[in-house]
């Protein structure tokens, strides 16, 4: 008699169960809540557009364009940043024609460190310290390379938009 009062009360615990935790079919993906952001949250917070742009256009320390340890290697100098907006189609040819200058001369400059290095391994090494600012003057070098192009590629893009007396 116990064993049946039991299951009697097991199977009502059961449908109730079902009533208050209803069952989903793991089928189908569960819906997810509400993502838009609050009123709060868009007050809190400005809109911040970035697109274009070259984050970090610092110059480097004025050494790492000397000859460093007698390698005669030269680092060239940037040409000057562009206003898109603010400059003449003669101006964007001559900073892109600038700009593809530098790039050359750039890897004529790690092409030439690369060589002393590897030259001075062959009669005596470099100590560490030496070893670690060459290579540190070839990635500059690189570094420069890529910011001088995103330069150019900013200042086209901005002239096109804003410099440039087509009709949008």
């Amino acid at each position: 008699m116990w064993k049946a009062l039991a299951l009697a009360v097991a199977a009502l615990t059961a449908a109730a169960a079902l009533e208050f935790f209803p069952v989903r079919d793991a089928s189908k993906p569960r819906p997810l809540p509400d993502a838009r952001p609050t009123q709060q949250v868009l007050e809190t917070f400005a809109v911040i557009c970035r697109s274009e742009e070259v984050v970090d256009s610092r110059r480097d320390p004025a050494w790492l364009s000397q000859s460093f340890v007698g390698d005669n290697c030269q680092a060239p100098r940037p040409p000057k940043v562009m206003d898109g907006a603010k400059t003449s189609q003669q101006e964007i040819v001559a900073g892109m024609a600038a700009a593809k200058t530098y790039a050359a001369a750039a890897d004529a400059f790690q092409k030439c460190v690369s060589d002393f290095v590897a030259a001075r391994k062959a009669a005596r090494p470099l100590t560490p310290s030496q070893a670690i600012i060459q290579n540190y003057r070839i990635l500059v070098s690189q570094k420069t390379t890529q910011t001088v192009a995103a330069q150019t590629r900013v200042a086209i893009v901005a002239f096109n938009r804003y410099g440039s007396e087509c009709p949008m």
